[in-house]
C-alpha cells in the first residue's frame, strides 16, 4: 500500500463510497499546485472501485455512485496533463509500491500519455511522408494544366470530396465521385488510380485493373504510375499493396530515392523506425546523387522526425 492511502470514517459500506467520491470530486477539481498529493486521487479511484464492485455484487442498487464514479474518471482523463504535471516521477514510485491491476487504468496514465504522444507523432510524419509524395504526383498530373478551365476546377472538387468520403471509410460514395472526375478530365490520371484503389480494396479486381491500365496509360513511366499508386494504396490504409509497388517502384527505378522514401512510410505505419531511417538515408544519398535538393531535403528532415519517434518508442522503465 503506497504512502499516499486514504483512510475513511464512514461506517457503512455505501458511505464509504460515498466519501472517497467525494474527496476525488475534491481532487480532481483542485488539481493545480497539488503536487505529489495528487497521487491520493488515485487511492480513492481504487477505493471506490472496490467499494462499487463488493456493493454491486451483492445486489446492492449503487447507480447514483457510479454514474458519480464515472464522471470523476472522465474528469481526470481530461485533465490528465495536468495531473502528470503535478504528479511527475513520484506516479511511477507510488505504482511500484502498490503495484495495482492493469484494469485500474488511473495509475497508468503516464504510459498511456506515452502510448498517445507515439502515435501522434507517427500519424504526423506519415502525413508529411504523404504529403511530400503527393506534391510530387500532383505536379506530375497537372502540369498540362496551367489555367484550369471550369471542368478542371469541377474534377478537382469531386476529387476532393472522394478522398474526403475514403478517409471517412465510404468507399461506394467515394467511387461515385471518382467516377464525375473522370468524366470531366479523362486525361487526370488521378482520379482513374483512385478508382482502381476502390475497386481493389473492394475485391472488384477486373474493374481495379481496367482502371489502372487507363491510368498507367497517362502517366508518362511506369515508376511514375507505381509511385503514384503506391501512395494512394497507403493512404487507404493498404500497407501490403503499398509495399508491392514500392518494391516495383525500386526495381523499376533503383537510383531515384522516391521508391524508398515511399518504402519508408510504410515501416513508420508499422512502427519500424530502423527500416524507416536506413530507407530515407538511401534516398537522401540517391537524391544527392541526382541533385535532387527538393527530395534530399525531404529527406533529412523526416529522418529527423523519424529518429524523435524511435525516443517515443523505447519501452518505460518502472523502478
Amino acid at each position: 500500500m503506497g504512502k499516499f492511502f486514504i483512510p475513511l470514517t464512514a461506517r457503512t459500506p455505501a458511505d464509504r463510497i460515498r466519501e472517497s467520491l467525494d474527496r476525488a470530486e475534491r481532487r480532481v477539481s483542485n488539481l493545480r499546485g497539488a503536487g505529489t498529493q495528487a497521487l491520493a486521487l488515485l487511492h480513492l479511484l481504487d477505493q471506490a472501485a472496490q467499494g462499487l464492485a463488493e456493493l454491486e455484487a451483492a445486489g446492492v442498487d449503487v447507480r447514483a455512485e457510479r454514474v458519480r464514479f464515472e464522471t470523476v474518471q472522465r474528469q481526470l482523463r481530461r485533465r490528465q496533463d495536468r495531473f502528470l504535471a503535478e504528479a511527475g516521477a513520484a506516479l511511477r514510485e507510488e505504482r511500484a509500491s502498490v503495484q495495482p491491476d492493469q484494469t485500474r487504468w488511473w495509475w497508468f496514465l503516464d504510459q498511456a500519455a506515452t502510448q498517445q504522444q507515439r502515435r501522434q507523432l507517427r500519424h504526423r510524419l506519415v502525413g508529411v511522408l504523404v504529403a511530400a509524395v503527393l506534391l510530387l504526383v500532383a505536379w506530375l498530373a497537372y502540369d498540362h494544366f496551367i489555367a484550369p478551365p471550369l471542368q478542371v476546377r469541377q474534377a478537382f472538387q469531386h476529387s476532393n470530396a472522394g478522398e474526403m468520403l475514403v478517409e471517412e471509410g465510404d468507399l461506394w460514395a467515394a467511387l461515385a465521385e471518382f467516377e464525375a472526375a473522370a468524366a470531366l478530365t479523362p486525361d487526370d490520371p488521378d482520379p482513374w488510380l483512385w478508382q482502381g484503389v476502390i475497386h481493389f480494396e473492394l475485391n472488384e479486381l477486373d474493374d481495379a485493373e481496367v482502371a489502372f491500365d487507363t491510368a498507367r496509360a497517362l502517366y508518362e513511366t511506369e515508376f511514375d504510375f507505381l509511385l503514384a499508386r503506391g501512395m494512394t494504396y497507403l493512404r487507404v490504409g493498404d500497407l501490403t499493396a503499398t509495399s508491392a509497388d514500392a518494391e516495383q517502384a525500386i526495381v523499376e527505378s533503383p537510383h531515384s530515392g522516391w521508391g524508398y522514401y515511399l518504402r519508408a512510410s510504410i515501416a513508420v505505419e508499422e512502427g519500424d523506425c530502423d527500416a524507416a531511417v536506413a530507407d530515407l538515408e538511401q534516398a537522401e544519398d540517391l537524391a544527392r546523387a541526382a541533385g535532387d535538393a527538393q527530395l534530399e531535403a525531404y529527406t533529412r528532415t523526416q529522418r529527423a522526425m523519424v529518429i524523435q519517434l524511435q525516443l517515443y518508442q523505447q519501452p518505460t522503465l518502472s523502478p
